[in-house]
């Protein structure tokens, strides 16, 4: 088995979820991290016991011996390098989102089909048993046509602190940071419709309070210019229609379930159930799920670094996620300008 040999760029608080998930591998070695902030990559190569580490990522890009790279910087850094990772040749996992913006995803997209690389998105969610088990059971048509779907992910009070918090590094809030699981579940779900146009909500009243409760994370209301809770209207080409909601911190237990309804029956997740007409009456199907206890980040990496060794396509391809960044650019313009907003790919 040939060795394949990672390094990591970004050596904070994710890149150790990406390192759990390395070193249950066999045939894998993470053998330079880089941090720009003094000290934190040194530390976090000791810790890991790693034999390198830089403060300029472009040195770790330098070493032929690298032949992929996890990049793990906050949401505002991923798009640099990972385009200048792969035009050095070397294939990424990115982690979600994949950009803070449409326009950087892009660039990297532009960037992996000029150079052959692969780019693997970190959307974690994608090895859900559930999530794959619902995706089989549309693919089969058992739902017929697709009209409507909610895709709903709700925290009542659940800020992050940090670089999350801020535009100037993260570039959105909950609709980039758990939005996007949300958004990638239903498109991953409904076979990837491409999506034509977007009408949005976004707020930001209970982050900027101080007198908010803050639950288990202790977030700084001073510092926090993103939004807490995001809702969209969602419409594609085929005529479907997605309702998205997402949440930081609401007044309020639940936004609802997801769901999806077609002309033949329905599926609503969390449990999954299958709604249908059997012989004449209404029945309710609950399928027998899969172990859905995996360790997602060790199912990510070794599907990554198996296309690798493999030369296979990667299994969350940016092709298909770059359009979660169609959607939230929509969202975000919709909610500036209060109206409808088009919404596609660049060009």
């Amino acid at each position: 088995m040939k060795t394949v040999k990672i390094g990591v760029i970004g050596t904070g608080g994710i890149s150790n979820a990406h390192m759990g998930g390395y070193k249950q591998l066999e045939g894998v070695e993470v053998v330079a991290g880089a941090d720009l902030l003094p000290g934190r990559a040194q530390a976090w190569a000791e810790r890991h016991g790693v034999p390198h580490a830089f403060e300029d990522y472009h040195d770790l890009l330098a070493m032929k011996e690298i032949d992929a790279v996890s990049v793990c910087t906050y949401n505002k850094g991923h798009c640099q390098p990972t385009v200048d990772a792969l035009r050095a040749g070397k294939h990424v996992l990115c982690e979600k989102p994949m950009a803070h913006s449409l326009e950087d995803a892009w660039k990297m997209l532009q960037a992996a089909r000029e150079t052959g690389r692969m780019l693997m998105i970190g959307v974690h969610s994608r090895f859900s048993r559930t999530q794959q088990q619902a995706k089989s059971i549309v693919a089969s048509g058992a739902l017929g046509d697709l009209y409507y779907a909610e895709i709903v992910s709700t925290r009542r009070r659940g800020i992050p602190g940090g670089t999350f918090i801020n535009k100037e590094t993260a570039g959105g809030g909950a609709v980039v940071d758990i939005g996007i699981y949300a958004l990638d579940t239903a498109l991953d779900i409904m076979g990837q419709p491409r999506p034509v146009s977007v009408s949005a909500l976004t707020c930001d009243r209970i982050g900027k309070d101080p007198t908010a409760a803050k639950g288990t994370w202790n977030w700084d209301p001073t510092n926090f210019n993103v939004e807490e809770f995001g809702a969209a209207w969602v419409r594609f080409e085929t005529g479907l229609v997605l309702l998205f909601k997402t949440s930081w911190a609401v007044h309020l237990d639940s936004l609802g379930r997801s769901y999806f309804l077609g002309d033949k029956g329905g599926l609503a997740l969390d449990p999954l159930e299958v709604f249908r007409d059997e012989f004449g009456s209404m029945v309710n199907i609950t399928p027998k799920n899969r172990e859905e206890r995996v360790d997602r980040f060790k199912e990510e990496t070794l599907s990554f670094t198996n296309s690798v060794r493999e030369g296979k396509p990667v299994f969350i391809s940016a092709e298909d996620v770059i359009w979660t960044n169609v959607i939230m650019d929509g969202i975000y313009r919709s909610a500036a300008e209060g109206r409808e907003v088009a919404v596609g790919l660049p060009g």
